[in-house]
């Protein structure tokens, strides 16, 4: 029997509060439009996002750890579930983006914030949206480039 883990269960109901939130949209532009949500967020009130109070309270946590990973999981269900990125280049640019965090060279979004300390949730939840954005893909028909130029910050 598997324990309960708290931290994996708050995971998995905010990502189902956010698609509930934009239950109008269609995969994978859902996913897409979550992954901007969680940026804006995260960086609320920062270059024109609105501010925290703006977003239904029930949607936020106030542990940015946890918010990075929601936001991790959308923005990799999104690249991978467009084909912008294939699922075994999105990996390999999230092991990257994690040793930088753990070497404390990742490059910040906002200068205002550090980034989120990396965690375990963080990477599941990143391996997770990949996952799932292979799924969504195979279910579009389409398929992604065999390599992609990576983003740049």
């Amino acid at each position: 029997m598997t324990t309960p883990n708290p931290q994996v269960d708050r995971l998995n109901e905010l990502i189902a509060k956010w698609k509930t939130f934009r239950v109008a949209l269609v995969v994978p532009e859902l996913y897409c439009q979550l992954k901007t949500d969680l940026y804006q967020v995260r960086n609320a009130g920062w270059e024109g996002n609105p501010s925290i109070g703006d977003w239904p309270p029930d949607l936020v946590d106030p542990d940015d750890t946890m918010m990075a990973a929601v936001e991790h999981y959308f923005l990799c269900r999104c690249w991978v579930g467009t084909g912008k990125f294939p699922a075994w280049q999105m990996r390999a640019m999230n092991h990257v983006y994690d040793i930088g965090k753990m070497a404390g060279v990742t490059p910040q979004h906002n200068p205002n914030k550090p980034t989120s300390k990396l965690t375990l949730l963080q990477m599941a939840a990143k391996e997770a949206g990949v996952r799932d954005g292979e799924a969504d893909l195979a279910a579009s028909g389409k398929s992604a480039p065999w390599v992609a130029k990576p983003p740049t910050y």
